[in-house]
């Protein structure tokens, strides 16, 4: 099966695959120990996660089994203490063990957090569209509803917003930008790493990217289409960042981007720096605009380079400087956000929808007044105080503090 020019999208970030083939093992070395230090080291543990419902079957793993995830943990981690946590995003064509495998979850040691690498593998972070079935993979809903609850129940996280922090690489990087959106009033900081933030934008420069980079087509379950439908359609808008910055709106966000120029890290010759020059780095300059365009409190940092190992390191290495676990609001008396999700949790708010939305819904609260969009369905709302509405959309609701 070939593909059309929307499901070119996907080849946006399959450069990385041969980026890592041609970097050199020793990507990490500045961060090598001794055998002689004896301090306590952080330790590295691999956990399986299953997906529940089954809706990560095995054809979509590189291995056989249930998902897994990395967890890395601080140096002298104590279980009986609560820690910050960073969950971190792999790009497309790797999996849950690439971080750690090319050393760039090295840096974040010194956050002195719990670091969760969970399975991504190529699913764009994203409940696929399926020609409007909205059928397996369901990448976003196994992320919120399976991996994090899961880590909330195995480790001790400390509670506050402003400890819990999303990070991603390239498709991961999207990731980061979409899932801190659907679930804001948990993830207090969204770090955003030469990521495919704007993937409505590349549909007009399809033909010019692959030309570049001279890239083969994908093809069956790779085909884009079956994860966002219609490049213009609403089911892609509700999983562009950059058509959803709003949702971020009380978020600390940090973006890095490389431009595509050479970089002096990078010694040796790979395709990233055409991806980044042609589609990363434009992408991501429309997501800052939008950003500062919403009043989103973002960091910004743009530097020479392409996709590839040594300038993703400089980028981690930016984002620790920056530090994710700054204070954040934690009770926002108004707030926006767009979803086209079946079921979420905005703040204190859970939504369900009785049936998918058949367009991008808004959700808009000012003090207790919530107003909800035409979704084409009706929805069932839970408040933090235990009470429960149901309405029709459009809708407005006043949202009691007590039942």
């Amino acid at each position: 099966m070939r593909l059309g020019r929307a499901a070119a999208l996907a080849l946006a970030t399959a450069v990385a695959a041969s980026a890592l083939a041609a970097a050199p093992a020793t990507a990490g070395t500045a961060f090598a120990r001794t055998a002689s230090d004896a301090r306590p080291q952080p330790r590295l543990v691999t956990i399986t996660i299953p997906a529940p419902h089954g809706e990560i079957a095995a054809k979509w793993l590189p291995y056989s089994g249930p998902p897994r995830a990395n967890v890395l943990l601080p140096a002298g981690y104590d279980p009986a203490k609560r820690y910050p946590l960073i969950v971190v995003l792999n790009g497309l064509n790797t999996d849950y063990s690439w971080w750690h495998d090319w050393k760039l979850d090295v840096p974040l040691e010194a956050l002195h957090a719990i670091v969760v690498m969970p399975e991504g593998a190529s699913g764009w972070y994203t409940d696929w569209w399926n020609d409007g079935k909205r059928g397996d993979p369901s990448w976003e809903s196994y992320e919120l509803d399976t991996v994090l609850p899961t880590i909330l129940e195995r480790y001790l996280i400390l509670p506050q917003r402003r400890y819990h922090a999303l990070l991603g690489v390239s498709m991961g990087g999207m990731g980061s930008a979409y899932l801190g959106g659907r679930l804001p009033g948990f993830f207090g900081s969204v770090g955003i790493l030469s990521g495919f933030v704007d993937p409505q934008y590349f549909a007009p420069i399809a033909d010019a990217f692959m030309e570049a980079t001279s890239l083969a087509p994908l093809k069956g379950d790779e085909d884009l289409l079956s994860v966002e439908g219609r490049p213009y359609g609403f089911y892609m808008r509700g999983h562009n960042p950059t058509q959803l910055v709003m949702n971020l709106r009380q978020t600390r966000v940090f973006e890095s981007t490389g431009n595509g120029a050479p970089s002096p890290v990078a010694a040796y010759n790979t395709p990233g720096s055409e991806e980044e020059g042609v589609a990363i780095y434009p992408m991501s300059q429309r997501f800052h605009r939008a950003a500062v365009a919403a009043g989103v409190d973002i960091s910004y940092h743009e530097h020479t380079g392409g996709h590839d190992i040594p300038d993703f390191l400089r980028e981690v290495e930016a984002y620790v400087r920056w530090d994710p676990f700054e204070p954040v609001i934690t009770r926002p008396t108004s707030w926006t956000n767009e979803t086209v999700a079946t079921h979420g949790q905005l703040w204190d708010i859970g939504y369900r929808f009785a049936k998918p939305p058949t367009r991008v819904v808004q959700f808009s609260r000012t003090l207790n007044r919530l107003s909800i969009s035409d979704a084409g369905s009706d929805v069932t709302l839970t408040t933090s105080g235990g009470c429960t509405i149901h309405t029709g959309t459009p809708a407005t609701v006043w949202v009691p503090r007590h039942c």
